[in-house]
């Protein structure tokens, strides 16, 4: 059986992503009014009581995109994330049951507790931590393969013969720091250190420490086929960790080259040729 590819691999992903937020919606709106209540019963102000479940929502909604942004970077989560996820998980759960498991308010040994009610409360609260810990087992097995776009889609090769487009000149000069003549015009190629060297006659070869515009062309051209298959995937610009571990760079080098990809196309996937 052959293994998913990666815009099917992104797709489940989605798909996993919404279900979770749609289910998350609810339990949270189910949450907030038993929250809400078990706080005024106990004697707090109304107005401080309906506080007390956004604030549980608000932490669950941070952990759950901070997981999934490090799910699409391939860094796993720290441990402090699922102490944090089952954390709020159980406190919703415990408020949402209290009254169930204690209906004549002895703390204790639940003697008279209500179990219909602990199965009635609990169950929105339980199913939204094992949704949560089950998506993010998903992410953590979907990431590899999203990982692979870069080497199920070859790198096309830039020609060395075809002259560089005005646009493809420009990008380059803006993310090297320095123009890019084409090829053939008989100067030494452009780089960090263009202005020392001096000018060279048609069809002299080039050395080198005179590559460098060739290589920036290369790794432009690299840059702009991993860009293009991000985009076709996940329909957004690719991001700087990715092109810092496909490429090799740094970090100032390759935001400058993302800013550079995102300018030259602000939309999301390529159009099909």
């Amino acid at each position: 059986m052959s293994a998913p590819a990666p815009a099917e691999a992104q797709a489940l992903l989605t798909a996993l992503t919404r279900a979770l937020a749609g289910v998350a919606a609810l339990a949270l709106i189910f949450t907030a009014v038993n929250v809400t209540l078990f706080a005024t019963s106990r004697g707090v102000t109304p107005a401080i009581a309906i506080l007390l479940d956004p604030m549980v929502a608000l932490a669950l909604a941070a952990i759950l995109y901070a997981d999934a942004r490090l799910a699409a970077w391939g860094i796993r989560p720290p441990r402090w994330s699922a102490a944090l996820r089952w954390f709020t998980g159980i406190t919703a759960t415990l408020i949402n049951t209290w009254d169930s498991i204690w209906p004549d308010r002895q703390i204790g040994t639940p003697i008279h507790a209500d179990l219909a009610g602990v199965v009635l409360h609990g169950v929105p609260t339980v199913l939204l931590i094992l949704l949560t810990e089950t998506i993010a087992a998903y992410r953590r097995t979907v990431s590899p393969l999203l990982a692979r776009i870069g080497s199920t889609d070859p790198t096309p090769d830039r020609d060395p013969d075809r002259p560089l487009r005005s646009d493809e000149r420009a990008a380059l000069a803006d993310a090297f720091g320095s123009p890019t003549p084409d090829a053939g015009e008989g100067t030494a190629a452009a780089g960090p250190h263009a202005a020392n060297n001096p000018a060279m006659p048609p069809g002299a070869p080039t050395s080198p420490e005179g590559s460098v515009g060739a290589t920036d062309a290369a790794l432009w051209a690299h840059a702009v086929a991993i860009d293009d298959a991000v985009r076709t995937v996940a329909g957004g610009p690719v991001s700087v960790w990715r092109l810092r571990s496909e490429l090799h760079l740094g970090p100032d080098r390759a935001k400058q080259i993302r800013a550079q990809l995102i300018k030259r196309r602000p939309g999301g996937a390529p159009p099909l040729s």
